[in-house]
């Protein structure tokens, strides 16, 4: 087909979609509640994996050879399918070598020049086209994509998909940081050395979590105020308590009917790395002492108080 062409039929087909893509900060819930969503039998199965394509964080990862940086993208696209993918825009994979050879930059969240770098690289069908080639692959079924990382760029993820829903998942933000400690120190009793870059991720300040949600709380309330009809706050203590209600809520956001999370009909294969993703949602008590000073407890009540009250 043309490429013309087939841009063109790219975006129709983007703008007929329904997207559902799970955001918000790590630990905070997006892997339950993508698995909540993907096991809906209106979505494409991903009941077996949590992965995070980070697609419209680095999407010219898209544009690379098989590499371990890119293997979730693969893993959402087919791992044969990176190559037909890529021939499929091969005008595009071109056009973007030849601007990395003029210096342009390839990152461009946080750049001066974001809208530029975005328009000009083209990541906008790069990315539809990443997401046509993995909607074949699953069965044409429903998109439901989680990368937490991805509440930094809803507007372009909008931009790509005007018809996306976006769940953004909050949680209490001391509860989150005792996660990230808890699961740090997993990590160090698998093996892993306490400056593995890997798990950087996991090991920042008390202070450094807490300006970080405030940035989040700042998108989020100017995503609810400008695109309110395209996000939903799904906040993890709502998600363990109440699932059913939530759920409903969720599904009624969503456009699908409910189903009972105790009553997946999907077939499901067991993840080891976090036994809580094998059942429907459950309350979740965290004791903030067995990973938190008093003193972190203290600075962290202190400064939620500044954050909305989906934070809970």
């Amino acid at each position: 087909m043309d490429f013309q062409l087939y841009k063109k039929m790219l975006g129709d087909w983007a703008r007929a979609q329904q997207p559902v893509f799970i955001m918000g900060p790590e630990r905070s819930g997006t892997s339950l509640l993508f698995q909540q969503v993907s096991n809906h039998p209106d979505f494409c199965d991903f009941s077996h994996a949590t992965v995070e394509t980070f697609c419209f964080i680095k999407p010219w990862l898209l544009l690379e050879p098989s590499g371990p940086e890119n293997y979730e993208m693969r893993v959402y696209l087919g791992q044969k399918n990176l190559k037909a993918f890529q021939d499929s825009i091969s005008p595009l994979v071109e056009r973007n070598k030849m601007l990395s050879s003029q210096g342009m930059s390839r990152q461009y969240l946080n750049h001066p020049n974001r809208k530029e770098i975005w328009y000009e690289r083209r990541y906008k069908h790069v990315n539809r086209a990443f997401f046509y080639n993995s909607w074949k692959h699953l069965g044409e079924k429903r998109l439901v994509e989680k990368t937490p990382a991805h509440i930094r760029c809803a507007k372009e993820i909008l931009a790509t998909f005007p018809n996306a829903k976006l769940l953004v998942c909050t949680r209490e933000p001391g509860e989150i940081i005792a996660s990230h400690k808890k699961r740090f120190k997993k990590e160090i009793e698998l093996g892993k050395s306490a400056d593995d870059p890997s798990i950087a991720w996991l090991s920042h300040s008390t202070e450094n979590y807490m300006k970080y949600f405030s940035n989040i709380d700042k998108t989020v309330t100017n995503l609810l105020n400008d695109i309110g009809e395209s996000v939903k706050v799904v906040p993890y203590g709502d998600l363990t308590s109440s699932p059913n209600d939530t759920l409903q809520s969720v599904y009624d956001f969503i456009g699908v009917d409910y189903i009972d999370p105790n009553n997946i009909s999907r077939p499901r294969n067991a993840q080891a790395w976090d036994p809580l993703l094998n059942k429907a949602p459950q309350k979740n008590d965290v004791d903030l002492s067995l990973e938190l000073s008093q003193n972190e407890i203290s600075f962290i009540n202190s400064k939620k108080e500044t954050l909305s009250n989906f934070w809970r």
